[in-house]
């Protein structure tokens, strides 16, 4: 009998960018240098609160990810690790959320805008760095299958906690195995709840940039346009 053929497994890989913060004062407000401008956008909502799911929750792809200015405000890093190749990686960030990489690779020199895609690759790679050696505990895990595991040890933990209170087992185990059934399902509910959290939070943080006038209007309204476009194609996919 012929074995089936499986594709080879995605790994993890690193990306690192250095790319120079463009220095001086943003024309459409004098009193204000490119790096300030940059520090609040990353530096988020300006509570301090915890808001929930963010933008790059989007990205199913990313394991993890940092901005950091470097060099007294002259360059910015920027390093991640993903599952997958460069471009399908990139792919996925100028299709979701090209707008979340323009409010803040727009202080950047050279930026072309994430939405166009090959000017967009073509500037990253300009801007890689090399890794000469790189390292993943569980290069062949997705982020998918984080969670899906910890769904997984969360139904086990209820499972082992109501063994433990005696009664029944075989209920106990029907109702496990329906909870593994549902963890292969698509719950369509859960990724809508996603989106409007994602959402709201994103609104909210334009909302907070245009009240601390950081950006003019003609700068932030090709930005939220791009967002609601993305929303909309996204909540017409789990509908």
């Amino acid at each position: 009998m012929r074995e089936m053929e499986t594709a080879p497994p995605m790994r993890v890989r690193s990306l690192v960018l250095i790319t120079p913060i463009l220095q001086g004062f943003v024309p459409s407000l004098p009193v204000l240098r490119y790096v300030e401008r940059l520090q609040a956008v990353l530096h988020g909502s300006s509570d301090g609160k915890d808001t929930g799911p963010t933008v790059l929750d989007l990205i199913d792809s990313v394991h993890f990810a940092q901005w950091s200015i470097l060099d007294g405000g002259e360059r910015l890093l920027f390093v991640s690790m993903f599952v997958g190749e460069l471009e399908p990686y990139l792919k996925d960030f100028s299709v979701r959320m090209a707008w979340g990489l323009d409010l803040v690779w727009m202080h950047c020199e050279g930026y072309p805008g994430a939405a166009q895609f090959e000017p967009f690759v073509a500037w990253v790679k300009r801007h890689m760095v090399q890794a000469d050696r790189f390292y993943a505990a569980n290069p062949d895990v997705t982020v998918v299958d984080v969670r899906w595991w910890r769904a997984l040890h969360a139904h086990f933990e209820a499972f082992r906690r109501e063994a433990r209170c005696g009664g029944e087992l075989g209920a106990r185990f029907a109702e496990l195995e329906r909870g593994i059934a549902r963890l292969s399902a698509v719950d369509v509910g859960a990724e809508r709840r996603l989106l409007v959290s994602i959402a709201e939070n994103v609104r909210a943080s334009i909302r907070e940039l245009r009240e601390k006038r950081l950006f003019a209007p003609a700068e932030l309204e090709p930005i939220e346009r791009n967002f609601e476009q993305v929303m909309a194609a996204l909540s017409g996919e789990t509908s």
